[in-house]
């Protein structure tokens, strides 16, 4: 019979697990190392970067805007940030800059065109009524923002005849107010508008198959005089008065 192996004790044991023991520690510590050494070198490139002319703005190209004056937004930007490094500019308070010094833009969407250069979008306010004068038209958006002159209103927008004189900034408000009620759709239908005074407001629709005019009164409840007149307007009707829309008064 052949006698079994005996098991290893003692000092051999011990010192195979001290040796593994040790083994995984170095492992441990040179993984450590390595990922302290690449945090310190992003570091050292980000420190590069922050403050590398070789990163420094000296180009921004506007693209986008009818309102806005797209050179102005150009200069503007490169005014106040030329040669700052790109990432030292914050991005969004540069939106906001451009936002209040051009008020005529919505949004101005601004994103990096390279080592050097930034690229801004800017998005119009929407004009929703142009309102008459002696030099054309004034275009105003639903917040009562001036977008300013235009020749010639744009296809589609509704105008403010001259209803006997330039209406005052109450009137004009009024106006806006009823204007901005309306989703686009019944906007499009109202070809024009005239107002005596902010209390009297009146205009002409056109649903596509029939024109009407239209007695609206004050700017309250627009949708719903929109919508009342219109469906009056589809029944044939020419004049209509619903400036107390629950009970519209027809010829």
């Amino acid at each position: 019979m052949v006698p079994l192996p005996e098991p290893r004790t003692g000092d051999n044991s011990t010192a195979d697990l001290t040796g593994v023991i040790r083994a995984r520690r170095r492992e441990v510590w040179r993984k450590r190392l390595i990922a302290i050494g690449i945090v310190v070198a992003l570091l050292v490139l980000a420190g590069l970067a922050w403050f590398s002319p070789a990163l420094s703005l000296d180009k921004v190209s506007v693209k986008g805007s009818d309102l806005v004056d797209n050179g102005q937004v150009s200069n503007f930007a490169m005014d106040a940030h030329a040669g700052t490094p790109l990432p030292q500019l914050r991005l969004g308070s540069l939106e906001k800059d451009i936002l209040e010094k051009f008020p005529r833009a919505e949004k101005a969407s601004i994103h990096y065109a390279g080592p050097r250069s930034l690229s801004i979008e800017i998005t119009d306010r929407t004009p929703v009524v142009a309102i008459a004068n002696s030099d054309g038209f004034e275009l105003f958006d639903a917040e009562a923002v001036d977008l300013g002159p235009v020749d010639k209103a744009p296809k589609g927008l509704t105008v403010l005849e001259d209803s006997g004189g330039a209406p005052d900034r109450e009137t004009v408000a009024a106006v806006i107010r009823f204007m901005a009620e309306l989703r686009p759709e019944l906007r499009s239908e109202l070809l024009t508008i005239r107002a005596k005074d902010a209390l009297n407001l009146s205009g002409e629709i056109d649903t596509g198959d029939v024109q009407a005019k239209v007695v609206f009164g004050d700017s309250t409840s627009a949708s719903l005089k929109m919508r009342t007149a219109a469906q009056l307007a589809a029944d044939g009707r020419t004049e209509i008065d619903v400036s107390v829309p629950s009970v519209p008064v027809t010829n």
